[in-house]
């Protein structure tokens, strides 16, 4: 298996995270010298610089790991990391260093779940260490470590971001279908096309149950 979980074999690894991040924020910076608050350049749709950012998290989701590839490239938000409630000021709360690509589904699903200090660095997506935290197992679903799954923190965290739903797994599967595909370009893949298109419907009818609280694997398994 992909050591992370957010990855298929078919997909680019993060690298650099903080530094391109760092340049990013130089380059607003310069750019727009009376900005205050970078996250209002960041999360403006279609901006330059929201592209730049996604780019930096190869326009994927760093909880997850859904890709622009499964979803509408508008569907992918600047979430706050630790929460916007808890800084005294917008500014301080939105600095580049607290700012994390997030897809829709994680981003509402996250919320303002506060992350206390000792989780910080353990659960920042732009650290590599979340890759120590959760797995795939053999069915493709996100899973707890064995380090930490008695760590009733990381278990709230989990499910906040409803990491055991249904539609986590399809998403991942997806990918891969993808990849593949991209792979054996030019050659006849009709197989892997019908599987592509059943897997999308299958998502998309997990996609309501994720949205209506529902589609955890207990309860939405493949048929």
């Amino acid at each position: 298996m992909i050591r992370d979980y957010r990855n298929t074999m078919y997909c680019s690894e993060l690298r650099n995270v903080s530094t391109k991040k760092n340049d990013l924020e130089v380059i607003i910076k310069k750019n727009n010298p009376k900005t205050k608050i970078i996250y209002n350049k960041v999360q403006e749709g279609g901006s330059q610089y929201k592209r730049a950012f996604m780019m930096i998290y190869n326009f994927k989701c760093a909880y997850c790991g859904n890709s622009i590839e499964n979803t509408n490239i508008t569907m992918f938000e600047v979430d706050h990391y630790i929460c916007e409630s808890s800084f005294k000021s917008k500014e301080i709360a939105g600095k580049m260093t607290n700012l994390i690509l997030a897809c829709y589904d994680c981003n509402r699903s996250k919320s303002s779940f506060f992350i206390t200090e000792e989780y910080r660095e353990i659960l920042n997506p732009d650290s590599q260490h979340i890759t120590n935290v959760f797995n795939r197992d053999d069915s493709y679903y996100i899973k707890i470590s064995d380090e930490y799954r008695d760590d009733e923190f990381v278990y709230s965290f989990y499910e906040k971001l409803k990491f055991s739903y249904q539609s986590r797994r399809l998403d991942y599967l997806l990918l891969n279908i993808q990849g593949l595909c991209r792979k054996m370009e030019g050659m006849n893949n009709n197989q892997l096309s019908n599987i592509l298109r059943k897997l999308q419907h299958k998502r998309n009818l997990a996609s309501l149950k994720l949205t209506a609280g529902e589609g955890s694997h207990t309860e939405a398994q493949l048929t």
